[in-house]
């Protein structure tokens, strides 16, 4: 097989996107190109190789074995390309906007405080912040749609790198005057409460169920009355008369004692949790990404 043809780099994105999409019309609105743009694309790869690179398999393509090749080929090549952008940027520069994605808690009760701290010391920085569940952040690390992710738990993943900058508490919380507030009650009683909880993708419900776990309670015998997307959610619905709340200290630091009333459960330990910043492995940051994650490392040892 001779090449007789320069690759394009267009093409090389063209082949990549259509190989990971299984489309043409996809890769073509994800490259934000027209169909028959793709199509030409591929098409030039394929008489300059002599061979073909996708097979139609019902309305999917897939790479042949000489896309295979080349596919993990190209990837290295546009890789090697965004790194070297990178590196040419000024790396003093912080300019540009920061993509970063966070569970809830650290999102609205750590990275305000982080990022204002950010400005007044080093400079100030446009940083995006997309507020989901931690296994919507960890997905949105490893699909490459956000630079750093900031969760409250950890996963096995090979191509994430965890770094631990914060603790709070998951605390089980009532209103004032509900039958249970600020009492140590046994599991039996507990189980039959109806609950206000995190969904499940949340690190303070995987905490809490953990917890439950350690204690040799069963987290499914649970009377989950309510479920939301959010700790202040969470938080109102408690003290709205809804349920009794499992939700992180820190989002009710101000209420605690006053609005809102610890409840315990015997022989359940407390709930320590540690925040994690987050981001890919071996995946070179944009220089205010990188002055991001120095500046949060640094202030997480103080």
């Amino acid at each position: 097989m001779i090449f007789s043809h320069t690759m394009d780099i267009r093409q090389l994105e063209s082949l990549c996107k259509v190989a990971e999409l299984g489309s043409f019309s996809l890769a073509a609105e994800a490259l934000f190109l027209t169909q028959p743009t793709v199509s030409a694309h591929i098409n030039s790869l394929e008489r300059a190789l002599g061979a073909k690179l996708f097979d139609r398999m019902g309305r999917k393509v897939v790479l042949t074995p000489t896309g295979e090749v080349l596919y993990r080929y190209a990837r290295q090549i546009l890789a090697l390309r965004e790194e070297a952008l990178n590196a040419l940027q000024d790396l003093s520069s912080l300019k540009g906007e920061v993509l970063t994605a966070s569970s809830t808690i650290p999102g609205e009760y750590l990275l305000p405080r982080l990022l204002a701290a950010f400005n007044r010391k080093v400079s100030p920085l446009r940083v995006k912040v997309t507020i989901t569940d931690s296994e919507g952040v960890l997905n949105l690390l490893l699909r490459g749609d956000v630079e750093l992710g900031f969760v409250g738990m950890k996963r096995d993943e090979d191509r994430l790198e965890f770094f631990p900058i914060y603790h709070d508490s998951v605390i089980i919380v009532a209103p004032r005057g509900h039958p249970l507030a600020g009492k140590e009650v046994p599991w039996e009683d507990f189980k039959s409460t109806p609950l206000v909880m995190r969904e499940r993708g949340s690190g303070t419900r995987r905490a809490f169920e953990r917890g439950l776990k350690e204690a040799g309670y069963n987290p499914s015998r649970l009377t989950v009355g309510a479920e939301f997307g959010s700790s202040a959610a969470v938080k109102e619905a408690v003290k709205a008369g809804l349920g009794v709340g499992v939700i992180s200290d820190l989002a009710v630091k101000g209420e605690l004692g006053r609005d809102l009333m610890e409840v315990k459960v015997k022989g359940m330990k407390p709930i320590s949790r540690t925040f994690y910043l987050v981001k890919r492995r071996g995946k070179t940051l944009t220089p205010a990404a990188s002055r991001l994650v120095d500046f949060t490392l640094s202030e997480a040892a103080q």
